[in-house]
């Protein structure tokens, strides 16, 4: 699937209702579509080969769906290019602006290398846990557990 395809499937599968619990429970103040998480999961599960460029742009839009998206999908390869991986969730670490994705960042962007890059998570813990960005603290938080 490409960029296009993507983002036709997200329109295709967004929901008012669902847009307004997203808002609710994610009050970040980001563009939401109201995609279910399921239809993202199901949209990652459909890449079979990591696009890093595909996920940069899907990261860079600030939707929220784009943005999980661009996450699950990251995590599904991670282990195919586990630097390239730490150095994209360093730079998305840098604009996040809500728990939800604070959270799928530094648990599912990299749970296929966290044991092997152990080392380069935790040096990414210490950079961040004194930041003066509210979410790249919750980050480099989640990161050391």
């Amino acid at each position: 699937m490409d960029l296009e395809e993507i983002r036709k499937s997200l329109k295709a599968a967004a929901n008012e209702k669902v847009k307004l619990s997203f808002e609710k429970f994610v009050p970040s103040g980001k563009k939401m579509s109201g995609v279910k998480v399921s239809v993202l999961n199901n949209i990652a599960g459909k890449i079979k080969e990591i696009d890093f460029d595909l996920v940069e742009k899907l990261w860079g839009n600030g939707v929220f769906e784009e943005q999980l998206l661009a996450v699950k999908i990251l995590g599904n390869f991670a282990n195919k290019d586990p630097e390239r991986t730490i150095k994209l969730v360093e730079k998305f670490s840098k604009n996040i602006s809500d728990w939800a994705i604070c959270d799928a960042l530094a648990i599912q962007g990299i749970r296929k290398i966290a044991k092997d890059k152990q080392k380069e998570i935790f040096a990414l813990s210490k950079k961040y846990i004194s930041s003066k960005n509210l979410w790249q603290r919750r980050f480099a938080n989640i990161l050391y557990y």
